[in-house]
């Protein structure tokens, strides 16, 4: 509830080449992409406007660099939060009384534990109101081959190269003698899609079938749900 504008910037491990014929990849020392300090004063220097340019230079640029996630599903459940929830969810907020709002906030400080705090009513809509957007932004852009006008093609094409340059590393691997792994699916991801797609049969009567709402029947008190 507090103002901290800030960034969250996700980019791929490398690229495709300016002709589009191959993939290029980051160095492999460690799959290590940019130290935060030398981060945090490239974005510092980029700040061109010379009104805030000498007072942004005495502040440190906080930048927090972590490692990738495991899988794509991973790095959409960690940034679709930022992207869809709104400033505050209507659960935290536990009453408006006497001009004050009363509500529930998440301290980071102390293990990320749930207190209470309160505000007058003004000062929680100015907060709020912090969080929307001025007319123009927007809370995701895509640069790159992740640009709208071509992302389609572009991920087309780097999926399209990086299964070329897999199947030949495989080959000269095979070729050289060198032991080759390919990933295959578990046990476990059978029985993980078994378990999805598991219908409880609940019919008391022929053990067999599954019962459906169809309606409400009136008169039997506050209504009665019918099943078949």
């Amino acid at each position: 509830m507090t103002e901290h504008p800030h960034l969250h910037v996700i980019m791929p491990a490398g690229g495709l080449s300016f002709d589009k014929t191959h993939w290029v990849h980051t160095k492999k020392s460690n799959d290590f992409f940019i130290h935060y300090k030398v981060l945090s004063r490239k974005f510092r220097g980029k700040k061109n406007f010379s009104s805030l340019l000498n007072s942004l230079y005495k502040k440190a640029w906080v930048v927090n660099i972590q490692k990738s996630f495991a899988r794509p599903q991973k790095v959409l459940e960690y940034l679709s939060p930022y992207v869809f929830r709104i400033a505050i969810s209507d659960r935290r907020i536990k009453k408006v009384k006497n001009g004050v709002v009363h509500f529930m906030v998440k301290d980071y400080r102390r293990n990320g534990i749930f207190r209470k705090q309160k505000l007058e009513i003004n000062e929680f809509i100015r907060r709020f109101l912090l969080h929307v957007l001025p007319q123009g932004f927007f809370k995701v852009r895509y640069y790159g081959i992740f640009a709208n006008t071509c992302r389609k093609k572009n991920i087309a094409k780097a999926k399209e190269l990086l299964s070329i340059e897999k199947a030949a590393q495989r080959q000269e691997d095979i070729e050289d003698g060198r032991q080759t792994w390919e990933k295959q699916d578990t046990i476990w991801v059978k029985i993980m899609e078994g378990i999805k797609q598991h219908v409880k049969l609940n019919c008391p009567v022929c053990k067999k079938g599954r019962m459906q709402f169809v309606g409400v029947v009136p008169g039997y008190g506050h209504g009665f749900v019918a099943l078949e």
